[in-house]
């Protein structure tokens, strides 16, 4: 089988043009990608223009034993032909079961699972071989891949219905789930701040018109007064001061951009 990415329409026989299921149920011949039926077709001409003596009364012969295949269909791999209990995959060492198929590489037979854990890139949510279509970041910010159903939000779990996603520490995210991670939900409202952006000393962030004073409303500029983690303007913690001989920090804000 060839082991390159494909797209869902383009993963089909090369010959009759069908769709292929998964990779366990695409085999390689000459470069060209077919169905398991159109493989063994081939492989059967193969076997008939070899000069390899590969009929015995009419029998194909064993590739595992080198004795007549009788009784029985030939299972075929490696361009010859086996009993199927013969074909056994390279890594467990069990007979492979045509019902589940067969895949080669390298010279080598293996058997799904096995071909699976060794050459196949590992799903990042369940940990299992991605097979056919995988989800990835083509602008290279998100390594690995992800089976489709397997792809959302390291957080919350949920996926992404219009296929947008937030990177950080190499992780998806939804929108949410990434600004909380990032610091950069507004202390204000709670929503997302996506831009313009004002900073205390004390690290909270707010988009500049939630940047207010706690006691009056009036938005802050550059200048607010610290007082039990709260802001204030100077007008209402200099009453405070007055009436209640509260002490304050006096502090300068931040205005940048996220």
């Amino acid at each position: 089988m060839p082991h390159g990415d494909y797209h869902p329409e383009c993963f089909k026989c090369a010959r009759c043009r069908r769709p292929l299921e998964s990779s366990r149920h695409g085999y390689e011949y000459e470069g060209r990608l077919l169905c398991e039926k159109d493989y063994q077709r081939y492989l059967e001409k193969d076997a008939q223009r070899s000069d390899r003596p590969s009929r015995n009364r009419g029998a194909a012969v064993c590739a595992g034993c080198d004795a007549p295949i009788q009784g029985e269909s030939p299972v075929y791999a490696l361009g010859q032909a086996w009993h199927e209990h013969h074909l056994a995959c390279y890594q467990c060492k069990k007979p492979i079961q045509q019902s589940v198929g067969h895949v080669e590489k390298n010279g080598r037979v293996y058997c799904p699972k096995d071909f699976g854990e060794l050459f196949l890139p590992k799903c990042r949510g369940c940990g299992l071989p991605v097979e056919k279509e995988a989800v990835c970041a083509q602008d290279g910010k998100l390594q690995g891949k992800w089976h489709a159903a397997c792809f959302g939000c390291q957080t919350c779990k949920k996926p992404f219905p219009d296929k947008s996603f937030y990177v950080y520490g190499d992780s998806p995210y939804c929108r949410r789930h990434y600004h909380k991670l990032n610091n950069s939900l507004c202390k204000g409202c709670d929503e997302p701040i996506e831009g313009p952006c004002a900073q205390t000393v004390e690290g909270w962030r707010f988009h500049p018109g939630c940047f207010c004073c706690v006691e009056c409303k009036v938005p802050l500029t550059d200048i607010y007064y610290n007082f039990e983690n709260q802001a204030y303007c100077e007008r209402d913690i200099t009453v405070m001061q007055r009436t209640r001989n509260v002490r304050a920090e006096r502090r300068k804000t931040q205005f940048g951009k996220i």
